[in-house]
């Protein structure tokens, strides 16, 4: 079967991989930099790698996967992020690998320990299935010591490739080696200058200091290459992961396009051949500037699972991983709408969908339930609880529940989804609430339609979404207003803001009384 989402043209990519290379398993990579906490980019290159290897065991079920997440842990550190406790003291051992730091936390034998345990803890709880990898451990237990003499015998020809990417005041001081100050322990501060290849080793002076952050010692020396006395800076490092663990598909940022070019070039310098690489692009905040920790815009993974369940951003890993995506808390209704109108519609059999991909690693926490025309979208939820001022998640239900009973099918995710709609509710719309005063230009046609639903009231008839939104269409076109104002002053009223969901949906949601009881206390008001 010709299947055209993402993840089987890149599922196809690897079955060609295969047959070139004569293999029958594969195994994939993701980066963490363990200086800081794992974070939602960290989520999503393991996501959607997932998804791929999804796709690889429906079209080629015999082919054997593998996923590395593999910590840069023996990376020095440079600066001390500013959310970590006993900060002065981290601050002390800049320059030092993240495995030679002493823990910030007091919990781990080391910087690096408590943040890999904090990976493993954070990809555990997703049920992610991966194999970790320490870099420390690499280097140390000797399993890149072939690739390191690799290195080490072409470093002039690797050095060549590099210095074409660099400003040429550092070219002729640039080395792939980066040797551990055997004084002082720093990795940052030395730089070689002498290679034996016979020995295996390198001579190094350590001489390089950065003022503010942290002072070379000034020891001279000559270490092996060898078994975690030496690391390779990171581009080169790459190339040293690839060869050295078998690396056949790796995903990485827009921003590392060029640097996924050098590590190519480098592990075929070696011996090795590169893996097949997949870009994707970086995220926006809703003003449409790139996501940053630093700044703190955007969406933290943290903020994006107290407001939204596990499956809707699973959802927004998947869709269009080679464009540029928005994401920010104001678009946050939208985008979970979204995948709960694609699930509503799902027929329930095609894999060439998101849905079943998300589904296969929620775990069984999705949104299951087929819904046709009533669908219970996110934003539907917000705006009754916008409408009902609403603290009480049992009523937001009852009204669910009345209105879709199938609801009843799948309560313990729509439960879920009604808490996260009420927290969302109140950290970040309370707080930045800016309510729409409803006007009066429009009072009479409100009169009509509030005299339309009391009528419908009391003859006791059941109003219907269809019959709602004509009942509201009909009013406006009796007092020859224009509809895109009329319903913008029934959203003021209802809700507070100019939009909001589809009319008769939402009248048909909160109940003809609810909606007689806002029209009334406006009239009256």
């Amino acid at each position: 079967m010709d299947y055209k989402q993402w993840p089987f043209v890149e599922a196809r990519r690897i079955v060609a991989r295969c047959k070139r290379l004569g293999k029958t398993s594969i195994t994939a990579q993701t980066g963490y930099g363990p200086s800081g906490m794992p974070h939602i980019g960290t989520f999503g290159e393991v996501a959607r790698t997932s998804f791929v290897l999804q796709a690889l065991k429906i079209i080629s079920p015999q082919t054997d996967t593998r996923l590395i997440c593999f910590s840069d842990d023996m990376d020095g550190l440079r600066e001390a992020p500013s959310n970590i406790p006993n900060r002065d003291m981290v601050k002390q051992h800049l320059g030092k690998p993240l495995t030679s730091i002493p823990d910030p936390f007091g919990e781990e034998e080391s910087y690096a320990h408590n943040m890999n345990r904090r990976l493993r803890e954070f990809l555990d709880s997703f049920e992610f299935e991966y194999e970790f990898a320490s870099s420390t451990d690499q280097y140390r237990s000797g399993a890149f010591n072939e690739p390191l003499i690799r290195i080490l015998r072409k470093h002039e020809k690797i050095k060549e490739l590099f210095v074409k990417t660099i400003s040429e005041e550092k070219r002729a001081a640039w080395s792939p080696f980066f040797p551990v100050c055997e004084n002082c322990g720093k990795i940052y501060s030395t730089r070689p200058t002498g290679y034996d290849i016979e020995n295996g080793s390198v001579s190094y002076v350590c001489d390089i200091s950065v003022d503010g952050k942290y002072q070379a010692c000034g020891h001279s020396g000559e270490t092996s290459v060898l078994d975690g006395h030496c690391k390779v800076g990171w581009k080169v490092d790459w190339a040293l992961r690839w060869f050295a663990l078998g690396i056949d598909y790796e995903m990485h940022g827009e921003d590392l396009v060029e640097s996924g070019r050098l590590s190519s070039k480098i592990v075929r310098e070696i011996g090795g051949k590169p893996p097949e690489l997949f870009k994707y692009e970086l995220f926006l905040d809703e003003t449409g500037r790139k996501i940053s920790k630093k700044i703190g815009n955007g969406v933290s993974i943290e903020q994006w699972l107290s407001y939204g369940p596990v499956d809707s951003l699973l959802y927004f890993m998947y869709i269009k991983p080679q464009q540029t995506k928005k994401m920010g808390l104001p678009l946050l209704p939208k985008i979970i709408d979204g995948y709960l109108e694609l699930v509503a519609r799902y027929d329930g059999e095609s894999v060439d969908s998101p849905v079943p991909f998300v589904a296969r690693l929620s775990k069984g926490s999705h949104a299951a339930v087929l819904y046709g025309d009533n669908i219970i979208t996110y934003s539907l939820i917000y705006n009754l609880v916008i409408a009902l001022s609403a603290t009480d998640p049992a009523i937001v239900r009852e009204y669910l529940v009345k209105y879709q009973p199938e609801v009843a099918d799948n309560i313990g995710y729509y439960d879920e989804l009604i808490e996260k709609v009420m927290t969302y509710y109140r950290e970040v719309y309370l707080p930045n609430r800016v309510e729409e005063a409803a006007g009066s230009e429009y009072d009479e046609a409100i009169r009509d339609y509030l005299a339309e639903l009391e009528r419908l009231r009391d003859a006791g008839e059941e109003i219907t979404v269809e019959m709602a939104q004509n009942m509201a269409f009909q009013v406006a076109k009796k007092h020859d207003v224009k509809m895109k104002d009329w319903f913008a002053t029934l959203y003021r009223l209802f809700l507070g803001q100019s939009s909001g969901p589809k009319m008769g949906s939402f009248i048909t949601l909160i109940g003809i009384d609810r909606a007689v009881e806002k029209l009334r206390a406006h009239l009256d008001g």
